[in-house]
């Protein structure tokens, strides 16, 4: 397992995963036959924007539809990094003794994981029905969390807690944690690594649940 934290190994991982979440993206707009126009009126749609704001947003969002793979690449490099550093913080809080780079390493391999489960699933669900022009935009085609089984009408913190339950969020921490116990690099016990990852969910799950309950979204 030491060889999945070699940089010429991470950057391979990084490279597969903007792959797989490109050709996930790809495959939804395939599978929908949707254009760019039904994509940008399901932003405006759903952004509850008033009328004169809505050509202004269109000049805004019509680049970031066209161009997708530069928006993924873009959120990958700053997401990466800041859930590393997340992470980072919280593993020196228990005294882990692992580096940032190797917490940025198991992040990708993580995120690899992840980007396969979510394309294996868009594959299923395409197979069955067309994904809608607002399921893209708002990335709920593949709706694998207990949001799905709550109605729309639901309070905000219920369906933000909900959609906090995911199973490919799940899954990503469980392959993140598996691969941190499993580097031989850690000073703490793999479950001390566990619990913490564990800690780290639960509290975002709250700050997310509070910011529903306090704004109503």
């Amino acid at each position: 397992m030491a060889s999945l934290f070699s940089a010429r190994n991470v950057i391979l991982a990084a490279v597969a995963t903007y792959a797989l979440v490109v050709g996930a993206a790809f495959l939804e707009r395939r599978a929908s036959g949707v254009d760019i126009d039904a994509l940008v009126a399901a932003v405006i749609a759903t952004s509850n924007a008033p009328p004169d704001r809505a050509a202004a947003m269109e000049t805004f969002v019509r680049p970031m539809m066209a161009n997708y793979p530069i928006v993924i690449v873009l959120g990958l490099a700053v997401g990466w990094p800041f859930l590393t550093t997340v992470f980072f913080l919280v593993f020196k809080l228990v005294d882990a003794g692992l580096t940032w780079g190797t917490v940025f390493a198991a992040t990708v391999w993580a995120s690899l994981a992840q980007a396969v489960a979510g394309v294996i699933l868009r594959l299923v669900l395409s197979m069955s029905r067309q994904p809608t022009a607002t399921e893209i935009v708002q990335q709920t085609f593949v709706n694998a969390n207990v949001g799905a089984f709550l109605s729309p009408e639901s309070a905000p913190w219920l369906l933000a807690l909900g959609r906090s339950l995911d199973a490919l969020t799940i899954l990503y921490l469980m392959v993140f944690a598996a691969l941190l116990g499993g580097s031989g690099r850690s000073k703490a016990s793999d479950n001390a690594i566990a619990t913490a990852v564990g800690i780290s969910f639960a509290l975002w799950i709250v700050v997310r649940v509070g910011w529903a309950f306090a704004f109503g979204r």
